[in-house]
């Protein structure tokens, strides 16, 4: 029996898919948009609010930019679109850049009512200026030391030491009590310190003008 040309037997187990375009599409459309809405969204977040409303502006802008060129030129070539797409984002990767390397960010400001720590004095050494020692926590060695008390202030000042803050303000026993520093004057203490401990000291003169020492 005789074939006639040209005809072929199917192949045999062939399996044909029909991908149904009109789901499909709809599909992945919304599958693209949520996926740029969530990554444009974190990118938002994570910058300074003045750069995200530029970055949202800019891409905004791009967008419809390229709706507007598709729409007056329909048949434009896939390298085009690309070059489109390119312009669409790059506000989008300018926004990653900056939320990766922290442009923009401000150190944490402390909460209303914290006190910042206290500096440390040079060794051996106070300034007074604007009615207030340049540290409120001193470290003093035992058992005596020359201490430096340098008054750039307006007003004259001293130096003294107290068992307690509850001893200061009433002058009560002091430990040491230095002479009064006119006004734009230093001078240098010689200071017999108490034993080993945490005392008080102020300017007897202001009594606002205080802090801790620290006897080593």
């Amino acid at each position: 029996m005789s074939q006639h040309p040209g005809t072929e037997e199917p192949l045999v187990g062939e399996v044909r898919f029909r991908v149904p375009l009109p789901i499909v599409i709809p599909v992945m459309a919304l599958f693209t948009i949520a996926l740029f809405t969530i990554v444009f969204s974190r990118v938002l977040l994570s910058i300074p609010h003045e750069a995200a409303t530029i970055v949202a502006i800019a891409i905004a802008a791009n967008i419809l930019g390229a709706c507007a060129f598709i729409a007056l030129r329909p048949r434009a070539g896939a390298a085009t679109l690309i070059e489109l797409a390119a312009v669409v984002i790059y506000p989008l990767i300018i926004g990653v850049a900056v939320a990766a390397l922290n442009i923009g960010e401000e150190a944490p400001a402390a909460p209303p009512g914290a006190e910042a720590p206290p500096a440390a004095a040079a060794e051996n050494t106070i300034v007074a200026s604007g009615f207030s020692f340049d540290t409120h926590a001193l470290e003093l060695k035992g058992p005596s030391v020359q201490f430096t008390f340098d008054n750039q202030d307006v007003a004259a000042h001293n130096f003294a030491i107290y068992k307690s803050k509850v001893d200061g303000p009433l002058k009560k026993d002091p430990l040491f009590t230095g002479d009064e520093v006119a006004a734009g004057s230093s001078t240098t203490y010689d200071i017999k310190l108490p034993p080993p401990g945490k005392y008080y000291f102020q300017c007897d003169i202001h009594p606002n003008m205080n802090g801790s020492l620290t006897v080593k």
